[in-house]
């Protein structure tokens, strides 16, 4: 069913639209930031942050001294045990528009391919409904539980787990986030995590808020020998 169709289904089952969360970096010259609400099976745009300028690249990530070569396999889960998610992960982008595609289900995260790639180095996006239509809580509905210090991992294709470990929790008023700094570049290799929050306006089907977890790279060290090994 195409998105028109499944608007106006929607509309008469007197069912909300929300989407779940980012802007995009670096493709468009204006941009908007996506909403996520309760009872969402379309996608649609939500505007509040007028023009955006294109994400200026910035400086080259500084490698983080320990960390293993770059892995090459493909993103396969994201597990984050204090937020109860062990999620399969879908890459997306753009739409023709330039509008950033979001899961079509309440299961699933996304990573956006103009992003880092984890374990690369830089600033990976992951954005996933907090709720959704016929569901109810979604893959993110706990991402507001975690504290600085929680873990998070991606679960690579070929058993590689790259774990990461909370450091920021950040709530913005939808209309003034400050977009180019949530999914620009970061000179350490960063998780940044989006989803919606605060209130649902049932008026124009939106939460007003948007909650940003974003999480760095870490290697535990080497397990200690066995004295006499």
């Amino acid at each position: 069913m195409d998105r028109n169709k499944l608007s106006i289904a929607l509309i008469t089952l007197g069912t909300a639209l929300i989407v779940a969360a980012v802007a995009m970096m670096a493709l468009v010259a204006t941009g908007t930031w996506l909403g996520d609400g309760d009872g969402n099976s379309d996608l649609e745009t939500v505007a509040g942050f007028g023009s955006i300028a294109t994400v200026t690249p910035g400086p080259s990530p500084t490698p983080q001294p320990d960390l293993p070569p770059p892995p090459d396999a493909p993103i396969a889960r994201l597990v984050i045990p204090d937020a109860e998610v062990d999620a399969q992960v879908v890459t997306m982008g753009v739409d023709a528009q330039g509008v950033m595609e979001a899961p079509d289900n309440g299961y699933d995260v996304a990573w956006y391919d103009f992003s880092a790639r984890p374990g690369w180095g830089g600033n990976a996006v992951f954005a996933a409904h907090v709720d959704y239509y016929n569901i109810g809580p979604a893959v993110f509905w706990h991402l507001k539980d975690l504290e600085q210090g929680d873990i998070v991992e991606i679960h690579l294709t070929d058993g590689t787990v790259l774990r990461y470990a909370v450091t920021v929790k950040q709530q913005y008023d939808a209309a003034t986030a400050p977009v180019q700094e949530i999914v620009g570049p970061t000179p350490t290799e960063t998780l940044t995590m989006i989803t919606c929050s605060g209130t649902f306006n049932s008026g124009t089907s939106q939460y007003d808020k948007r909650l940003v977890v974003r999480a760095e790279r870490i290697v535990e060290p080497p397990a200690a020998l066995p004295p006499g090994a």
